[in-house]
């Protein structure tokens, strides 16, 4: 199934290396057409994720693609506004977002959105530990793709050798988690500038973990 890459910022970037590291035929589509056509006849990466050369297979282009799988690297306030834009070729594809986040105003993670703009896709996300720049350059990486319908398929065609893809259907779970890790990243982040010691860091990443276990179970997370 062909895979195309919906925003050229570092992530997406990351993920377009990657995916066509192996000699897949992997479309990645910049909306800033000069920088596209630059990555495209230089053949390195953009302004993004500079430094990286970009692997044969992988075709970067101003114009929207065609597609079977679209993953959707714009971010989580941005996702609603985007998928409106682009409804009519998304629609009844296979959709998954690589935001992590909540949307403002609603409440809604990026599955809920994909839903609720393009009702006849299949949605899913791509969340987890991870850095773009560890990805582009090769480095073992994990992430997690939740979907409700065609998760395997989809796990099948983007795991690579070193980019693992595990699956799951707790959507909510997976969403929230995504969202929420960051609230405890910045609490972690004030307990070291402020000089409390690795003792507060941890107490802080322990009972954060707690808190949003609770939080996204209450709000219909499996695990």
């Amino acid at each position: 199934m062909s895979v195309a890459i919906l925003g050229g910022g570092a992530f997406g970037t990351a993920l377009a290396i990657a995916l066509s590291r192996d000699g897949s035929d992997i479309t990645l589509w910049a909306r800033d057409a000069s920088d596209a056509n630059r990555m495209q006849e230089s053949r390195e990466s953009g302004r993004a994720m500079p430094g990286f050369p970009l692997p044969p297979t992988l075709t970067v282009t101003p114009d929207f693609p065609s597609f079977d799988i679209a993953m959707v690297t714009v971010p989580a306030q941005r996702t609603r506004h985007f998928l409106a834009e682009y409804q009519s070729p998304l629609g009844g594809k296979t959709v998954v977002s690589c935001a992590k986040g909540i949307e403002r105003g609603t409440g809604l993670g990026p599955v809920d959105v994909i839903h609720s703009v393009l009702p006849r896709s299949v949605a899913g996300c791509l969340t987890g530990p991870s850095f773009a720049i560890d990805i582009a350059r090769g480095l073992p990486t994990a992430l997690v793709l939740a979907m409700s319908d065609d998760a395997e398929h989809v796990q099948d065609t983007l795991t690579r050798a070193k980019l693992r893809i595990y699956r799951t259907s707790d959507v909510a779970g997976a969403q929230l988690g995504g969202a929420l890790k960051n609230v405890i990243a910045v609490a972690a982040g004030i307990a070291i500038g402020a000089g409390l010691g690795d003792s507060a860091r941890a107490s802080v990443i322990a009972r954060g973990f707690a808190e949003m276990t609770r939080y996204a179970k209450a709000k219909g997370a499996r695990t």
